[in-house]
């Protein structure tokens, strides 16, 4: 079988047979493709542990018939911060999630992959109370990348700008259908339109346009921060036509009562 080189990010795995599995990756060469690993499972297997979700590796894969095969791989970053923490685990996994339900198999996207490879270092390395804001902007930044970025800093309808001054109490909101802000004025018009204040639309702006490195000095409150992961999902899961699973696992760990 002919065989081939590539850098990937694992996104997720299931069981095949006894001792196999099907692993899904996010490759830089190729886009998102599906691989067998044989005789993961078994206990002697030198492969599993270089194929877990989340790990950024490189691979030699065979040509197969219906599904390619891994035949060797490599670790480049393991992300064992990720691992250690359950809270960052959620995060990470919301973002492969996202990479899984928005690209095509086999639709070669190295911007994504860059920037989904970023974003898993960033949780690793970050603290973990912002993972959340990471993972955001990590979604905002890929909605960009695939042509549906949100716009936030003018109403859609009738182009008035976002008020800047800090205490303003407006109610403005945000159209899934039309893939942005709301002024008072067109909102009604919208029985879509989902209620967000001004200054949680101005943090979805700097999310999507603050040089890189510069989303840490975001600073919102908590409830703002809730508000603003509502409006990006809604936004993602309109633009990409699911049910994303993640947000609700997030949430359930965050209700959970402490062991």
């Amino acid at each position: 079988m002919p065989v081939y080189k590539a850098e990937a990010i694992v996104l997720h795995q299931r069981a095949l047979g006894e001792s196999d599995r099907i692993v899904t990756l996010f490759t830089r060469e190729n886009g998102k493709l599906r691989a067998v690993a044989k005789g993961v499972r078994r206990p002697t297997s030198r492969l599993g542990g270089r194929i877990e979700p989340f790990t950024h590796a490189r691979l030699m894969l065979a040509r197969g018939r219906t599904l390619d095969v891994i035949a060797q791989a490599e670790i480049v970053r393991a992300f064992g911060g990720v691992r250690k923490d359950l809270f960052r685990a959620a995060y990470a996994a919301y973002i492969v999630e996202l990479v899984d339900r928005g690209l095509a198999e086999r639709d070669r996207h190295e911007d994504v992959f860059l920037l989904a490879g970023d974003a898993l270092e960033k949780l690793d390395r970050g603290r973990a109370e912002d993972a959340e804001i990471v993972t955001l902007w990590f979604g905002l930044r890929l909605a960009g990348l695939l042509g549906y970025q949100p716009e936030t800093s003018a109403c859609v309808e009738c182009g008035r700008r976002l008020p800047r001054a800090r205490g303003v109490a407006e109610h403005w909101a945000f159209s899934p259908p039309n893939g942005g802000a709301l002024c008072p004025s067109c909102r009604p018009h919208d029985a879509q339109a989902m209620s967000v204040s001004c200054g949680v639309l101005g943090a979805c702006e700097y999310l999507t346009t603050a040089p890189d490195g510069q989303w840490g000095r975001l600073r919102i409150t908590p409830a703002q921060r809730a508000e603003l992961g509502r409006l990006v999902q809604v936004h993602l899961e309109h633009r990409l036509e699911v049910r994303l699973r993640a947000p609700q696992v997030i949430k359930r760990l965050a209700e959970a009562p402490p062991a």
